[in-house]
């Protein structure tokens, strides 16, 4: 090869843009960072590029990942100092040339024919984002599970608006980015980043996606596995940064304030908020709990009154719970209580009403088969056997004579 010809093919190599980008914030995922990349680097669409950006681990995920970029071209491996997921995905995103951006946890995986798909889907229907279907996988016991909760009534196969869910984007699709495939140009029209927060730091990028795309498309088939109850990833710590949630709520609502839908956004904004509090309120511990509600209780209680704002009952019953005062909300507490007793009162009634009605029905079907015994006695006696023998010749002359 002459020198022109090196020059001419370093050239074209570098005017290449993959069609993926994949972008992987890793933090001490020594343990699983190796399956992930295996799984995207045999993925049925190789036209890709993978890049890990190591958030300051302090464990061999580093050097795991290096080592694989010397086997495989297409990774690429970029070091910051420790300043969570949201900041590396937003460093990913800078160097990033694909066509289409997929995000991708390290400790998850994702099937080999999903990016494939994703981009088959995009380039069909002209999407702005895709979305399909995931599955949970407990990291301590092995369990697998369809993560049902998302991706709920809205049509496969085709593009859909955002008009078409603004009034449930936040209970038809979930806040996290590794079930979704970008668009690139999308993206970066939007201006969009991921919060530079140590949890619930993808919420905002999400969901905004969802109300800024032009076309979302989605598919109904499995092609990622997360990792759930993993001991080292910052899920089982979220006690040591819980307003990080509450800031990326409020920036959210901020950005629903400017959208055209924001009337149809900001209901289903509030179910959200009101459904992941009451999570929030169960799993974090009660001093922790408490502080959040202190401040989430005057957004909640400005949330309107009527239950027709909710999907259900249990979102409307958090928010007017929130609303009252402690004096109040200890008197409700009490009525709750006393209705609960006098509750049990009448079942303990109905209860004792269903065993006498029992009774009674017993009592007939005694009676009913003692009437039925007594007829057969009838039918089997001699006289009756008798009478009927000396009857039947005269209805035998009556029919003749008629």
């Amino acid at each position: 090869m002459t020198g022109l010809n090196l020059v001419i093919t370093i050239i074209q190599d570098r005017l290449h843009m993959p069609l993926v980008s994949v972008i992987i914030p890793a933090y001490n995922a020594e343990d699983y960072i190796s399956q992930c990349l295996s799984s995207v680097l045999s993925q049925t669409l190789s036209d890709i590029e993978v890049i890990v950006v190591d958030d300051g681990s302090t464990d061999r995920t580093a050097s795991i990942v290096e080592e694989l970029t010397h086997r495989d071209g297409r990774i690429r491996l970029i070091r910051q100092e420790n300043q969570c997921a949201g900041v590396a995905r937003n460093k990913g995103m800078e160097v990033a040339e694909g066509k289409y951006l997929y995000f991708l946890d390290a400790d998850d995986w994702i099937e080999l024919d999903s990016l494939e798909k994703l981009c088959s889907s995009a380039e069909s229907l002209g999407s702005d984002i895709v979305v399909a279907r995931s599955e949970g996988f407990d990291n301590q016991t092995g369990e697998t599970w369809l993560i049902d909760y998302a991706l709920n009534g809205v049509p496969f196969d085709t593009l859909i608006r955002p008009s078409f869910y603004a009034d449930r984007l936040f209970q038809r699709f979930m806040g996290w980015p590794w079930d979704k495939l970008y668009r690139a140009e999308f993206i970066q029209s939007s201006g969009l980043l991921f919060q530079p927060l140590r949890t619930t730091n993808d919420a905002y990028f999400v969901f905004c996606s969802l109300m800024l795309a032009g076309g979302v498309s989605c598919v109904d088939k499995v092609f990622f596995h997360h990792r759930a109850n993993n001991r080292k990833s910052l899920e089982g710590t979220r006690s040591k940064s819980w307003h990080c949630a509450i800031e990326a709520m409020w920036a959210i609502a901020k950005k629903i304030a400017e959208q055209p839908e924001s009337t149809r956004l900001m209901e289903s904004y509030n179910n959200w908020v009101l459904n992941y509090s009451y999570w929030s309120l169960n799993t974090l511990p009660a001093d922790i709990a408490d502080l959040y509600l202190e401040e989430l209780a005057p957004a909640l209680s400005a949330m309107p009154n009527g239950i027709e704002s909710y999907v259900s009952r249990h979102e409307w019953t958090l928010r007017t719970l929130a609303s009252l005062n402690q004096s109040k909300l200890l008197v409700k507490a009490t009525d709750l209580s006393g209705d609960k007793e006098n509750l049990s009162h009448e079942i303990a009634n109905l209860q004792a009403e269903i065993v006498r009605l029992n009774g009674e029905l017993n009592s007939l079907r005694e009676e009913l088969a003692n009437r039925d015994s007594k007829i057969k006695e009838v039918y089997s006696s001699h006289s009756y056997k008798l009478g009927h023998a000396l009857l039947t010749p005269l209805s035998a002359v009556k029919h003749r004579g008629e």
